[in-house]
């Protein structure tokens, strides 16, 4: 490396290089700042030893290689370092350090690109869209079946260039007569490693451009005016920026998610790509499409940097298959494999629960029994999520503490951990609802701001699996807007009377207890919410059950001079709202097991479409397939973020916005694919006979609408997102 480089990477005792990577993508920004001369780029690139990223252990993971490509991105430079980096980890020391090289895959990259012919040290080619085959030093070419890579220096006798009319600039048509070759090799695998870690590459620095132009349109929204206010206040508009930042967000974790898997030498690291290039190359295009949207004219002008970022992100991810080849092949991989490959494709490389996931399931094999699945099996659907013998079971063992800190007895469990026992409960179809409310939402909260009446009286009660509970939220004119609830609870002495309405409460015509918010103060909104736990058989109530659209019941409830002791308060009068704040953060890691649910019911669809020959065979079925894998790679992204940030001890408010809107909106796009794939039969229920997929793609169809609507609707998602991660708008 230079000595610029080898400075600003550092040198650690025994004077080897250590990369910083961080203090690597503060120089990358500065160095790249500002309109840049290509020709003057490499050179910096160079300086910063840039070409040697990823050519050994210590010179970096290919993680570290495409957040530099992410920076390179932004900055609009088209370097050929996505090609440097490819090289350095598929084929280290084929080409001369610091080499330009110019990459042509030809047909096994792109559709009509050519072939190349190698023979007696020779090779003869008419290959087409080669990215900057012009300013190449060296060109890397691959015989017709991508068996052997050859190397061939660009001013060689017989080498042709001609740059050709297109998108992106640095596009070539390339002609070979005869030119020798410099070296070749024998690829043990074929070009495929290279070819993926290549896309890889090219997605990253996709990324990096998407972003930018994402970034400058947000600040534009800020500021740029109609009708008397700025743009990013309109509602359209803050939406469109609010799934914008949800596709760059899944994409940036799916990408250096594959890219971990390459460094690990994980055996489905290929499809890990296939899941991040398929996904991502059709998102970026998006965001970048959106982007170009909500610039209006000003963005359509040439001077303006966002046309070029729109060609770079266009450009990069079309190039080698786009995202509907990779689509293609990783649903190749899935329908011949089955629902096995999948859950490889989404297990964790390392999963932060295992022991605790290994202990649950050992606990599930001994307590939830066949006999009790079968039974469970054999009553009405609407029951079938509800035991309180197996709750009292779960209790005993102490399975009912693991929201509880560990000074209060409970287990303190990670939110991975409780994500593991969610799946796991999932897994063994077992009963876990009655337990869930009053286990990871009402104990906690009683633990944390009960008075000590109330724990005396339901922790024991919680702890043993006897208490059951739903939520009292919702109202018919405060469903997402929560603040705007008006059932008032009056102080009157050392109780509280309550009157007024709940509705949509999942659960309230069976649960003991209700975790209630109300209006102590008329005249604040937020401030003067506050919440009460509230026994379900005190005089007053009354509850109308209702049958959903998922197939079980939820309520209208009534209170009429409900009368509750002061007591049973969370915390202090308007204290309601934080409590609740944090109350709803736990609900969310749902979304993390709701996303395992879905991965369930895509592994049956693509079971009941591999035993059939007909579909199998149907390319745009298999295509179809992948795209939904892959976005069910970034639900599963996604959602992990979300936890993570919770074991940290940050509320993932936007970030679990993100994750909610995505998976619940997945869900009906896969319950819709079932459909137009399995045809009619698809409709039969869990309870006909042979219906496919086990009946569940008319099920979770169902559950999907209460997932978009329920815990605050995905448009107020989007709004969230807008305004608390973007800054727009009020």
């Amino acid at each position: 490396m230079s000595a610029v480089a080898t400075e600003e990477r550092g040198l650690d005792g025994e004077g080897e290089a250590a990369l910083d990577i961080g203090m690597l993508l503060d120089s990358v920004a500065r160095s790249f700042a500002g309109p840049a001369v290509e020709g003057g780029a490499w050179s910096r690139a160079l300086d910063l030893g840039l070409p040697l990223l990823c050519e050994s252990p210590d010179m970096g993971r290919f993680e570290d290689g495409l957040r530099v490509l992410i920076e390179l991105g932004r900055a609009g430079s088209g370097i050929p370092l996505a090609e440097s980096i490819s090289l350095n980890i598929a084929l280290p020391g084929f080409a001369p350090q610091g080499s330009r090289v110019a990459i042509a895959f030809g047909e096994t990259g792109d559709i009509g690109a050519g072939r190349a012919e190698f023979a007696d040290g020779h090779v003869s080619a008419r290959l087409r869209l080669v990215d900057g085959a012009r300013e190449a030093d060296h060109i890397l070419l691959f015989d017709g079946e991508g068996r052997r890579a050859g190397l061939v220096r660009r001013d060689s006798p017989g080498v042709t260039v001609a740059p050709v009319a297109a998108l992106v600039d640095g596009l070539c048509d390339l002609r070979l007569e005869a030119v020798a070759l410099e070296r070749t090799h024998d690829l043990a695998e074929g070009v495929a490693p290279l070819l993926w870690t290549m896309r890889l590459a090219l997605c990253a620095r996709a990324l990096g451009a998407a972003l930018r132009g994402f970034d400058a349109v947000v600040d534009y929204a800020r500021i740029r005016r109609q009708f008397g206010q700025a743009i990013g206040s309109f509602q359209a508009v803050q939406h469109k920026l609010a799934d914008g930042r949800i596709r760059l967000d899944a994409s940036r974790l799916m990408l250096l998610a594959a890219a971990r898997g390459q460094d690990a030498a994980a055996p489905h690291w290929q499809m890990l790509a296939a899941s991040a290039v398929g996904f991502a190359g059709a998102a970026l295009r998006r965001v970048a499409l959106e982007t170009q949207h909500c610039f209006g004219a000003i963005g359509f002008a040439e001077e303006h940097e966002a046309p070029g970022l729109f060609r770079r992100v266009h450009g990069d991810t079309a190039r080698l298959g786009g995202a509907t080849r990779a689509a293609a092949a990783l649903g190749a991989v899935l329908v011949d494999d089955g629902a096995s490959a999948l859950e490889s494709l989404l297990a964790p490389a390392h999963d932060p629960a295992m022991r605790f996931r290994a202990r649950f399931r050992d606990w599930l094999a001994e307590n939830w029994t066949l006999s009790d699945r079968t039974a469970l099996a054999a009553r009405p659907f609407e029951e079938r999520d509800w035991d309180l013998d197996f709750a009292a079971r779960l209790g005993r063992d102490g399975w009912t503490t693991l929201s509880w800190p560990e000074n209060a007895g409970g287990m303190a469990a990670t939110a991975f951990e409780l994500l593991a026992f969610i799946e796991e409960m999932q897994l063994a179809d077992a009963p876990g609802h009655a337990m869930i409310c009053p286990c990871r939402i009402i104990a906690p909260e009683i633990i944390a701001h009960g008075s000590e009446r109330l724990k005396r009286e339901l922790l024991p009660l919680i702890r043993a699996g006897r208490v059951t509970g739903c939520l009292g939220y919702s109202e018919p004119e405060a469903g997402s807007d929560l603040a705007s609830l008006r059932t008032r609870a009056r102080r009157d002495g050392d109780e509280y009377r309550i009157d007024g309405q709940k509705i949509w409460t999942t659960d309230g015509q069976r649960a003991s207890h209700m975790i209630l918010a109300a209006r102590t103060d008329p005249d604040a909104r937020r401030a003067g919410i506050s919440l009460f736990i509230l026994p379900m058989d005190t005089p007053g109530i009354s509850v109308r059950p209702m049958t959903g659209l998922h197939g079980h019941v939820f309520c209208s409830i009534f209170f009429d001079d409900v009368r509750i002791p002061a007591a049973y308060r969370l915390g202090e009068e308007g204290q309601g709202w934080a409590i609740l704040s944090n109350a709803l953060a736990n609900e969310r890691i749902t979304m993390g097991a709701f996303v395992s649910r879905l991965a369930v019911v895509l592994g049956r669809i693509i079971d009941a479409i591999r035993d059939d020959a007909v579909l199998r065979a149907d390319r745009a079925i298999v295509q179809r397939i992948g795209e939904l894998a892959a976005s069910l790679m970034a639900g599963r992204e996604l959602a992990m973020a979300s936890l993570r940030m919770m074991d940290d001890g940050v509320p993932p408010l936007v970030e679990a916005a993100a994750a909610k809107i995505h998976a619940s909106e997945l869900a009906q796009a896969i319950c819709e694919a079932g459909l137009d794939l399995l045809g009619g039969q698809a409709l039969l229920g869990a309870d006909a006979p042979d219906a496919p997929a086990d009946g569940l793609v008319e099920e979770i169809l169902r559950l999907s609408i209460m997932y978009v609507v329920g815990g605050g609707s995905n448009e107020i998602q989007r709004t969230l997102i807008a305004m608390r991660g973007l800054g727009l708008g009020g």
